[in-house]
C-alpha cells in the first residue's frame, strides 16, 4: 500500500503534459528501440560492410563507454558509504540473505531452462544456420573458472582490480621428445633407432584479462567501509568523501541517461544490420528463440513476479511497471549493470529501501546474480544435444543443470562468456560442440533477453534483503540517534 500511495501522490493533480514529461524517458527509449529495429532491418538488406556497421554502432559504443566509466566509482563509493553506516553483524546478515537469494534463483533459472527444453524439444527442428562456428575455449576449463572465481574474491592489488581480473590461461609451447621408430618403416631396417619429435603442448599459467574485478572491489570496499564504522569519528572525513562521490556519480548519470534512446537505437541497429540471414534467425530457429528468449520473459513474469508477491504482499504488476525504465536500458547494450544507478534510485525513492542495503546488494547482485544466464546455458546445452540427435540420460541432464548453476556464479570475463560456458559444459559431459554456431547466430537476441531477466532479479534481490534485514537496521539507526542525543 505504501508503494501505491507514493505513486498516487506523485501523479495526483498532474496534467497530461506533466505526466508525459514524467514518463518522457520511458517513451523516448521505447521509440529508440523501435527505430533501431526498423533501421537495422532496412540497412541489412543492403549487405553493409564492416566499416558501415562500425559507424552505425559508434554512437551506441560511445553511450556504453560513458555509462561504464561511472560504474566503478559508483560501486566503490556506495558500498563504502553504505557499510560504514552499518555494523559488521548487519552487513553479514545482508550478505547472507543476498547470496542465498542469488543461489536459489540461479538454480531456479537452470531448472526452468532444462524443463522448457525437454518439453518443447527445439533441437528437433533443423535450419540452414552455419553449424561450424566455434569459440576457442581451450584456455578455460571448469576447474579453472572456479579457481579464478575464488582468486578474484581476494585481489592482490586494489588498483589492478579496477583494470583486470585474474584468469587462468593456456599457452602453446614446443616440446621435443625422443621417440622410437616403428619397425614397419622400410628405411628403419629393423633397428631400434630413436628420433627427436617436436610437439605442441599446452601449459597452464595464471594470467589476467582486461576488465574490472567487480567482485574483488566489492569485498575490498566492504572491508574498508566496515573498518570505517569501527573507527567512527576519526573516519568522518573518509566517509563523507565517498558519500559525496556517490552523489556526484548519480548526478552525472542523470545527465547521461537522456542519451539512452539514441544509444539503444544505434546498438540494436548495429546488431540486426550485421546479421547474414534475418529470415533464418526469426523463422527456422524460432522455436529455440521462443524457448530461451521467451522463457526468460516468462521467468520474469511468473517466477520473479510470484517471489515478489509472496515476500512483499504487493501487486507484481506495479513492480514491473516501475522496473520498465531500467528494463529498457538493459535491452540496448545489452547489460544489467549499466542501469545500476536507476535501480539504486528506484529502491530508495519508491520502495523506501535503506540506502545501505541498496548500496551493498545491487553491486553484489550484478556480479553474481544471473538467473537469465543460467536458464540460457542449461537450455542451450540441451538444445545442442537435441540438434545433434543425441539421447541424454537422466544423469547427464542433472550434471548439465548442476554445472550451469555452478558456472553461473563464475562466468569468465571474456566475450560471449555464456557461450564459452556452454562449450565448457558440453566438453565436460562429452557432447560435441559442432552446432554451437546456431547459438552464436542468435546470441544478439538471447543476450538481451537474459540481461533483462538478470536486471529484474537484481531489483528483487534488494527488496528481499530489505524485507529480512530492515528491522535490525531500523533498531540500529534508532540506537545511534539515542546515543547522539545523549552525547
Amino acid at each position: 500500500m505504501e508503494e501505491k500511495q507514493i505513486i498516487l501522490e506523485m501523479t495526483k493533480g498532474k496534467t497530461c503534459r506533466e505526466r508525459l514529461r514524467d514518463n518522457a524517458f520511458l517513451i523516448l527509449t521505447s521509440v529508440g528501440i523501435g527505430l533501431g529495429f526498423l533501421l537495422g532491418l532496412s540497412i541489412q538488406r543492403a549487405r553493409p560492410n564492416s566499416d558501415t556497421l562500425m559507424w552505425i554502432g559508434l554512437i551506441g559504443e560511445l553511450y556504453m563507454r560513458a555509462l561504464k566509466v561511472i560504474i566503478l566509482p559508483l560501486i566503490v563509493c556506495t558500498i563504502i558509504s553504505g557499510t560504514s553506516s552499518t555494523d559488521a553483524k548487519s552487513s553479514g546478515k545482508i550478505g547472507f540473505v543476498a547470496i542465498t537469494y542469488i543461489v536459489l534463483t540461479n538454480a531456479l533459472g537452470g531448472i526452468v531452462g532444462i524443463i522448457l527444453c525437454l518439453l518443447v524439444e527445439p533441437g528437433s527442428i533443423s535450419g540452414n544456420i552455419d553449424k561450424t562456428t566455434q569459440l576457442d575455449a581451450r584456455n578455460l576449463q571448469t576447474v579453472d573458472i572456479l579457481a579464478d572465481f575464488i582468486r578474484n574474491i581476494f585481489p592482490d592489488n586494489v588498483v589492478g582490480a579496477a583494470l583486470q581480473v585474474s584468469q587462468t590461461k593456456y599457452t602453446e609451447r614446443p616440446v621435443t621428445r625422443l621417440v622410437k621408430l616403428n619397425s614397419s618403416h622400410t628405411w628403419d631396417n629393423g633397428s631400434d633407432a630413436m628420433v627427436n619429435v617436436t610437439v605442441k603442448q599446452l601449459t597452464r599459467s595464471l594470467g589476467s584479462a582486461s576488465g574490472t574485478n567487480v567482485l574483488g572491489l566489492i569485498v575490498v570496499s566492504a572491508a574498508f567501509g566496515i573498518a570505517a564504522s569501527k573507527v567512527q569519528d576519526r573516519a568522518t572525513n573518509f566517509i563523507n568523501f565517498f558519500k559525496a562521490g556517490a552523489d556526484i556519480t548519480f548526478t552525472i548519470f542523470d545527465w547521461l541517461k537522456w542519451s539512452t534512446p539514441v544509444g539503444v537505437a544505434s546498438l540494436i541497429a548495429r546488431a540486426i544490420a550485421g546479421m547474414e540471414d534475418v529470415t533464418t534467425s526469426f523463422s527456422s530457429m524460432g522455436v529455440y528463440v521462443v524457448v530461451v528468449a521467451g522463457g526468460n520473459i516468462a521467468f520474469q513474469i511468473l517466477f520473479l513476479g510470484a517471489i515478489y508477491a509472496i515476500f512483499t504482499r504487493r501487486n507484481p504488476v506495479r513492480f514491473f511497471m516501475n522496473v520498465a525504465n531500467p528494463w529498457l536500458m538493459a535491452v540496448g547494450p545489452p547489460s544489467s549493470a549499466l542501469p545500476l544507478p536507476v535501480l539504486h534510485k528506484m529502491s530508495t525513492d519508491i520502495y523506501k529501501v535503506d540506502p545501505r542495503v541498496a548500496a551493498f546488494v545491487l553491486p553484489f547482485s550484478v556480479t553474481l546474480n544471473r538467473n537469465g544466464s543460467c536458464l540460457f546455458v542449461s537450455a542451450s546445452c540441451l538444445f545442442i544435444a537435441q540438434y545433434s540427435g543425441l539421447a541424454l540420460s537422466t544423469g547427464v541432464i542433472v550434471t548439465i543443470g548442476l554445472l550451469s548453476i555452478m558456472s553461473s556464479l563464475a562466468i569468465p570475463n571474456v566475450p560471449s562468456a555464456s557461450v564459452v560456458t556452454i562449450l565448457i559444459i558440453l566438453s565436460t559431459v562429452g557432447i560435441p560442440a559442432t552446432n554451437v554456431g546456431i547459438v552464436m547466430a542468435l546470441e544478439w537476441i538471447n543476450d538481451r533477453a537474459r540481461s533483462t531477466t538478470n536486471l529484474v532479479s537484481h531489483q528483487l534481490a534488494v527488496l528481499i534483503a530489505w524485507k529480512f534485514c530492515k528491522r535490525g537496521l531500523r533498531l540500529q539507526s534508532a540506537t545511534r540517534r539515542e546515543l547522539n542525543v545523549l552525547v
